[in-house]
């Protein structure tokens, strides 16, 4: 098995979550792509939302955020 991969930026274990809403270096990223999946009147973003149905709608960007993240191409499909 691999060993798990790591953060450059935060050094801490590349999850999911870390990446589409914890990872401080992607703020602006988030921002920009995922605004829409932040809790209400706050900056906090919400995992739920940013794959869940919301995902769907118009000005939901997660393919486009990876993708400017440099990370899209490092997805196993």
């Amino acid at each position: 098995m691999d060993p798990q991969p790591y953060c450059d930026d935060c050094l801490v274990p590349l999850t999911v979550r870390h990446l589409l809403v914890e990872c401080p270096s992607l703020i602006e990223l988030r921002h920009r792509y995922l605004y829409r999946c932040r809790g209400r009147d706050s900056s906090v973003y919400y995992i739920s939302k940013v794959l869940g149905p919301e995902s769907l709608a118009q000005g939901h960007h997660v393919f486009r955020f990876l993708g400017e993240a440099g990370l899209l191409s490092k997805l196993e499909f």
